[in-house]
């Protein structure tokens, strides 16, 4: 096997160039995002004057003296190809200028055709059976071929429509595609493709997100400024996050964008944001460094204020780091003096109760990530219209629905009820804390203990009956034990588990370092009993029951919207959209205001249709598999153009566009969080 670096056209030019992707191979499945990256590099390498781009590695082994088999890389020589022969069709077209009049034939002749074999001019790059049919009518110019619902004809109709738009020469384009540096590794006939091709897709350290994020933004400084920066700002940044920058970026785009990327986007969506927002370098590290120390102050639980410190404390317990998009805004807006520290103790107060009283009505959390992404921002609004933060997050937990909802006393009782307190794995730590020690300054220990199995959970009705507990609890024992051994009132805290064992229930009381002799709080009425049975399980889960509404009330506000306020739900909230009026809505970060439901089902459809126009023609021609066929091949007097020979019909109810986009967004394989709804709180009518 030889590797060297080459420019990427060096590679295609000449006679001996052809390649061939094998048949065991995907098919071609780059899509416009993808093309878009590759055109937006090309442009900042002429804008940049940027000597070189590096454009990844091909792997091929030969295949006789004239071809070679693609083992890696198809998908970039794919689309170096439908670019090579877009730039060549605009020349022709004359919709781009260049001062060579005979540049389209040069591309054509030594990078797409050989035009020196002997039977036929073939072209030089052989894709799978449905990707080669694609790509020879592109080749064809006759635009009544084209195959529509193929990622090769779409991306070659994107570049041309880039090629259209962009400022720069035909000359210029070409000098930045000669520009692009591959990797060329060639394997020699004794190589194990497959087993290479697995190497290199498979194993090996790659760079976290983390790394990649401190590269992008070091790489570009003078030697002296990347040490300097280094030592001031990113080696901060990685103590302060526990060296898990990765995680951290992750939070703080989240804070900032309102929206979580997926753990292995992070360096991308984090690229494209700075680069978006145009970002000094030094601006940059400073607010990455301040968040940074948001960060550790939540996850140490070390704010500066015991108090609040003890809420952050509580909070770590009920492993929620979901909430870290919120918490780095509400801690960055205390820097900034929006709130004070009591403000800040009563609203992380109201979250704690949200989130413990969901627990224990195992509420599915899958909805957190997108309360904890808005909440903040929702929350401003209202302090905008004069109310006060604490009160205006309690309206906002309040309003939430479905599987975002707060439950609320009817329901937390219930679930208290029915609960399994016994398996509950970490939590333990959380809830026989705050059941002990409550908000007492005179703490007991109980998650360093409970964690060194110094403390345990003891059932006061063993988990096994001895004849003698079976007699104790009378004839119906079996139901008494089934009902109760799990629930909140037969569980307590004790250091004496293994001597307690299965005892009677007035020996654990009076033996030595028994009940009586406890020190727990959580003991007190345990220790005075005379007997446990049904009546004192039952007046034990009444006091307990009473406990965790005083640790986790139920949340009020007085709080009012104006008119003009609005909430906001991404696509895939558990929300009912029916009966409520469009203000606006936000698709990949960009916001439009619409009127009505139809402005933007017809908005959306049209962005999506742009990154990735080979979705709609799954959905035409009649009988498709598309639930009422809303999509036609045919212009009507109702519908509206979605793209080229996509139009789509939007005389529906609010829940079927909701539907038909969710139906869409999949088949792109987009993720219904890009897309986010804003509707005015006051239930004013659904004009569709």
């Amino acid at each position: 096997m030889k590797g060297e670096e080459r420019y990427l056209l060096n590679l295609l030019e000449g006679t001996k160039t052809r390649f061939v992707i094998p048949v065991y191979q995907r098919n071609y499945d780059w899509k416009i995002e993808n093309c878009k990256q590759l055109f937006d590099d090309l442009e900042d390498v002429i804008s940049e004057g940027v000597e070189s781009h590096f454009f990844g590695s091909i792997v091929s082994k030969a295949d006789g003296p004239d071809t070679r088999i693609v083992i890696d890389g198809q998908q970039r020589i794919t689309t170096s190809y439908l670019l090579l022969l877009a730039l060549v069709s605009k020349l022709r077209e004359g919709a781009i200028a260049s001062e060579d009049d005979n540049l389209a034939d040069m591309i054509n002749e030594e990078y797409l055709i050989d035009k020196w074999h002997k039977s036929e001019r073939k072209l030089k790059l052989k894709l799978i059976k449905d990707d080669q049919a694609a790509f020879e009518a592109l080749y064809s110019a006759d635009a009544e071929k084209f195959i529509q619902d193929s990622n090769v004809t779409q991306n070659y109709i994107y570049f041309c429509g880039r090629i259209d738009k962009t400022r720069l020469t035909a000359d210029q384009l070409r000098d930045a595609i000669e520009r692009l540096m591959i990797i060329d590794i060639k394997l020699d006939k004794e190589d194990d493709a497959q087993r290479i091709f697995e190497s290199l897709n498979s194993t090996g350290l790659d760079l976290n997100e983390g790394d990649k994020i401190r590269n992008f933004i070091l790489m570009g400084l003078d030697a002296q400024m990347q040490e300097e920066y280094y030592e001031q700002y990113w080696n901060e940044i990685e103590k302060n996050t526990g060296y898990d920058v990765s995680s951290f970026a992750r939070d703080w785009l989240a804070a900032v964008r309102r929206k979580t990327p997926a753990i292995k986007k992070v360096y991308s969506v984090f690229k494209d944001y700075v680069k978006a927002e145009a970002f000094d370098t030094k601006v940059l590290f400073e607010e990455l460094l301040k968040y940074s120390k948001h960060y550790k102050a939540i996850n140490d639980a070390d704010s500066g204020n015991h108090r609040l410190d003890a809420v952050l404390r509580r909070l770590i317990l009920l492993d929620m780091s979901v909430m870290n998009p919120f918490t780095l805004n509400l801690f960055e807006y205390r820097r900034c003096g929006g709130i004070s520290d009591q403000q800040v103790i009563e609203a992380l107060k109201s979250v704690e109760t949200y989130l413990f009283r969901r627990w224990v009505c195992k509420v599915p959390t899958n909805a957190l990530n997108k309360v904890f992404e808005t909440l903040h921002s929702e929350v401003l609004r209202g302090v905008k219209d004069g109310g006060s933060y604490p009160d205006v997050l309690n309206k906002v937990l309040l309003s939430k629905e479905g599987s975002g909802h707060f439950p609320d006393d009817a329901e937390f009782i219930q679930a208290f009820e029915e609960r399994d307190f016994y398996r509950i794995a970490s939590y333990k730590y959380y809830l026989f804390d705050r059941l002990e020690n409550g908000d007492s300054l005179e703490r007991v220990n109980v998650v360093d203990n409970l964690r060194d199995e110094s403390f345990s959970i003891e059932h006061i009705m063993p988990q096994t009956l001895s004849t003698s507990w079976q007699q104790d609890l009378g004839v119906e024992f079996a139901a008494i034990h089934a009902r109760w051994l799990n629930s909140m009132a037969n569980l307590t805290l004790t250091a004496y588990n293994s001597k307690y064992s299965n005892r009677r229930f007035a020996e654990k009381r009076d033996m030595e370092n028994g009940f009586k002799q406890s020190g727990f709080r959580i003991n007190g009425f345990v220790c005075q009993q005379e007997a446990w049975g049904e009546e004192q399980l039952k007046a034990r889960n009444e006091l307990m029951k009473r406990k965790f509404l005083e640790l986790w009330p139920s949340i009020e506000s007085d709080f009012e919207w104006g008119n003009d306020a609005y909430e906001e739900h991404a696509l895939d909230d558990d929300f009912s959209f029916t009966g409520r009026q469009i203000a606006a809505y936000s698709f990949m970060g960009s916001r439009f205001t619409a009127k009505t439901w139809v402005d933007m089902i017809c908005g959306v459809l049209s962005m999506v249709y742009e990154l990735d126009p080979v979705v709609f023609h799954k959905f035409v021609p009649e009988g498709s598999d598309f639930p009422g066929r809303y999509f036609s091949w045919k212009e009507s007097d109702y519908c509206f153009k979605v793209g080229e020979g996509i139009y789509f019909n939007p005389g529906s109810s609010t829940y079927v566009k909701i539907e038909t986009l969710k139906i869409v967004f999949e088949a792109a394989g987009i993720d219904c969080s890009e897309l986010l709804i804003e509707l005015y709180k006051s239930k004013v009518g659904d004009p569709s």
